[in-house]
């Protein structure tokens, strides 16, 4: 049986509070604020909490595993600093935290991304740096430890234009957490930590969520109801389908992906009037941006007898 998380209070529910989230309003106090971005099973996280009750800590991952680790070493250890988001790190940085509320971010191990074609998949590339650089406070600093040197190496290549100055060096064991041990393991024993710090401020706007407009369609045709995928700009992406005849109702799996946002969510179908309405599903937690309001457009265009 997984173990359970014992207690959910530092789970912060962002996507049902107004954004960019008061972050002194969620920790019932103002302090400095820091972020580890990618936080694992917590261990790290929670013993900074406790070593500095001063600090108010953000732990960042997308996955529920890693929520819940966190929360339950939270509980275990009594800490009330630490609050978890679970989401993406472009999404939580561009949304949840307002211009220079930062001071300070820590990125341990991520993902390298060794092959050149997956270059682009890595996090901390030059544009995520500049967002990253507009969220800390002046005199603020990212580190970043990793095992494998190319990828240390690969990120100084970013800096010029972010907004940092960086330093690499060589460093011992020291963080003991879970990857580091790994790589221990293996009979690896140094490892590369590079230390970002804010040299000027860059300005990186709030996203905007317009207030979204629900299509009414006159004449819905369920035998239209098939996936797709419409290029563009932004893309949008029909995966799935259900159909209920008896009540005139479908639900539909949208996928939806616009600049550095995906969303994954689901678009219902259901009578109104003398026709139907499209509008997201209740509880898919979908952020509302342009692209949700483009895959309403277009599925509205393609179900009312455009398409």
């Amino acid at each position: 049986m997984t173990a359970p998380y014992l207690s959910i209070k530092p789970l912060v529910p962002w996507k049902n509070l107004p954004r960019p989230l008061d972050w002194p309003v969620l920790f019932g106090r103002s302090a400095p604020l820091e972020l580890e971005i990618g936080c694992g099973n917590g261990e790290v996280l929670i013993r900074r909490a406790r070593a500095h009750p001063e600090l108010n800590l953000v732990g960042l991952d997308h996955g529920w595993p890693s929520a819940r680790r966190v929360l339950r070493r939270a509980a275990l250890a009594g800490v009330d600093n630490v609050r978890m988001i679970q989401a993406g790190a472009w999404l939580a940085l561009e949304r949840l935290f307002k211009p220079a509320s930062l001071s300070r971010a820590d990125c341990f191990f991520p993902r390298p991304w060794p092959k050149p074609r997956q270059a682009g998949r890595r996090l901390l590339q030059r544009r995520f740096l500049r967002l990253l650089n507009s969220r800390l406070a002046p005199g603020g600093s990212l580190r970043l430890l990793t095992d494998y040197r190319p990828h240390a190496e690969w990120v100084l290549t970013q800096v010029p234009g972010s907004g940092f100055e960086a330093s690499l060096k060589a460093v011992p064991p020291g963080l003991d957490s879970k990857y580091e041990r790994k790589w221990q393991d293996q009979g690896v024993n140094e490892f590369y930590e590079l230390e970002l710090s804010k040299a000027e401020h860059l300005a990186w706007p709030q996203p905007r969520e317009p207030e979204l407009h629900y299509p009414s369609l006159q004449n819905f045709d369920p035998a239209k109801l098939a996936p797709f995928e419409e290029p563009g700009e932004i893309k949008v992406m029909l995966k799935d389908t259900l159909y209920d005849p008896a009540r005139g109702r479908a639900l539909l799996r949208m996928v939806v992906l616009e600049e550095d946002l995906e969303q994954a969510f689901y678009l219902e179908v259901l009578p109104e009037g003398d026709g139907h309405i499209l509008r997201p599903a209740p509880g898919c937690g979908v952020l509302p941006s342009l692209g949700v309001q483009r895959a309403l457009e277009v599925v509205a265009r393609r179900l009312d007898g455009a398409g």
